[in-house]
């Protein structure tokens, strides 16, 4: 069978930006079908390929320029995604963390964050005792603040990461190399199933949710996160992003695919945002002025004339922004995309 290719197409300034009438033309093959639009999000199949059209018609703002060129900063000099070839990607992805990341997946308050509404998230809506799997785990920074007294299972396309995981966990998680389309666990095994940033990575993302959906047992619970962010085509070269999400098109996604929606959960987008502009600033002052003093890694460099660690005294002056969005009506939101799905009981 020949492999499906997903294409995204963003409408625009377009005033109808779901309907596509009449169906239009690509590679000399009209659309066989159409799937009925769904909040800025219509899949239309075409013999060996989908069209995936997003509702992308708002303009991007200046801080999402600003965005486009911190990672675009933050990636010089490590390899990018230059074609959809496996070998290409099996190259991309094993060299997607370099020890920087592994120093930040350990330091980050903003992972930190997130770690602590997942715990939380889990304690409400987990059986004491049940199994739990991290569908692409990367460094294992969240299965390693799983309480013992789950059961963790992890996988993750590239090697790499599951040798550092491995590492990293010492034997307190099963943790395996594996493609989220063919997630290597059976049918109706785990409690909860967690997917941290990693649709935005994954061409089909529906397959992956519908792979993910299988292996959930009746009841079960997948608390998801992606981006949100202004879509830019270079972050697929950049990050390997097929596309970002709002709250509406990563809700219709889940619907679609086998799971209910039940809960959004604060993902903090104000204070990250800015966390992250003011990081990279802090960042630039250490690995230039801050060599004067000895430099050294941004989690602890200290000025001479002060007392704390600067990385620390970051955090704080960023708390009342934590603070302020922690009151956010996130239901309301478009920048909602951390929910979490049930699988219905039958």
């Amino acid at each position: 069978m020949a492999r499906v290719q997903i294409k995204y197409l963003n409408h625009l300034n377009a005033t109808e930006p779901y309907l596509i009438c009449p169906p239009p033309v690509v590679n000399n093959n009209k659309y066989l079908e159409a799937a009925s639009p769904n909040k800025g999000r219509v899949t239309i199949a075409c013999k060996q390929e989908v069209y995936v059209f997003m509702n992308t018609s708002r303009q991007p703002t200046f801080y999402d320029w600003l965005a486009l060129g911190i990672v675009r900063i933050a990636k010089l000099r490590r390899t990018q995604l230059v074609s959809s070839d496996d070998t290409d990607y099996t190259k991309f992805y094993d060299d997607f963390f370099v020890a920087k990341d592994e120093e930040l997946s350990f330091n980050d308050p903003r992972m930190a964050r997130r770690r602590k509404t997942i715990l939380d998230c889990i304690r409400k809506r987990m059986p004491a005792g049940g199994s739990l799997l991290d569908a692409g785990c990367g460094l294992g920074e969240v299965l390693a603040d799983i309480p013992e007294e789950y059961s963790v299972f992890g996988f993750d396309f590239a090697e790499s990461n599951v040798e550092f995981t491995r590492r990293r966990l010492a034997g307190r998680a099963e943790v395996n190399q594996g493609s989220i389309y063919d997630i290597p666990f059976p049918n109706n095994s785990m409690d909860a199933v967690l997917c941290l940033e990693v649709l935005e990575h994954i061409e089909d993302d529906a397959r992956a949710v519908r792979e993910i959906a299988r292996v959930l047992k009746p009841g079960g619970h997948l608390i998801v996160a992606v981006p949100y962010t202004y879509y830019w085509q270079s972050y697929l070269q950049l990050m390997g992003h097929f596309r970002h999400y709002t709250r509406e098109t990563l809700a219709a996604l889940l619907r679609e695919n086998g799971l209910s929606p039940v809960e959004i959960l604060p993902n903090f987008p104000r204070w990250h945002q800015s966390y992250t502009r003011h990081y990279v600033i802090l960042r630039a002052q250490i690995l230039t002025f801050g060599k004067l003093f000895g430099g050294g890694s941004v989690f602890s460099f200290r000025w001479p004339w002060q007392n704390e660690r600067a990385i620390k005294r970051l955090e704080q002056r960023m708390q009342l922004a934590q603070d302020a969005d922690a009151t956010l009506e996130y239901d309301a939101l478009v920048t909602s995309t951390f929910q979490v799905a049930r699988k219905p009981l039958s």
